[in-house]
């Protein structure tokens, strides 16, 4: 029985009672789950009444266990230009915000890869905007750690510089 990524990382994060939260887009409305004729009302700008998609985040600890499993996840720091600092979680790669399609094709395996965004810390954006860009590149094994290199360091775990 072939077993997905995200199964692996779902398992991993439930099976150590080591928190994924769930939590919805700003404004109510992620799209998901919405059959058609449910989406009148959901345009930019308007309050939509249906559940939002949920979008995963990550705890410090998951991840640790997680990388520390061997499991295939993708991690993607999602820090640019002076934001950057170099830092990097062990063997994280960096991809922008806005990356294309064609850009995200070349670091994530296939569509439902487990892959983990990151930035600055909980006050910075880019991770978040990384991980709804892949969404909406169809990408299903997303989740965020909103912590970012921050929270990963304040925690006592290695940080490496980048290539």
């Amino acid at each position: 029985m072939k077993v997905s990524n995200l199964a692996v990382l779902v398992a991993l994060s439930v099976g150590l009672a080591l928190p994924v939260l769930a939590k919805s887009g700003k404004d109510g409305c992620g799209g998901g789950g919405h059959a058609k004729e449910e989406m009148k009302g959901c345009g930019m700008g308007s309050a939509c009444q249906k559940p939002a998609a949920a979008q995963a985040e990550i705890s410090t600890e998951a991840l640790a266990t997680l990388l520390a499993s061997g499991a295939k996840v993708t991690v993607l720091d999602a820090r640019t230009g002076k934001f950057d600092d170099g830092r990097r979680i062990p063997g994280a790669k960096s991809l922008a915000p806005d990356a294309t399609a064609e850009q995200a094709a070349a670091l994530i395996p296939a569509k439902d890869a487990a892959v983990v965004t990151y930035c600055s810390g909980v006050k910075c954006p880019a991770s978040a905007a990384l991980a709804k860009q892949l969404r909406s590149l169809g990408y299903v094994g997303v989740l965020e750690y909103p912590q970012g290199i921050a929270g990963w360091a304040d925690a006592g775990k290695e940080v490496q510089k980048a290539n």
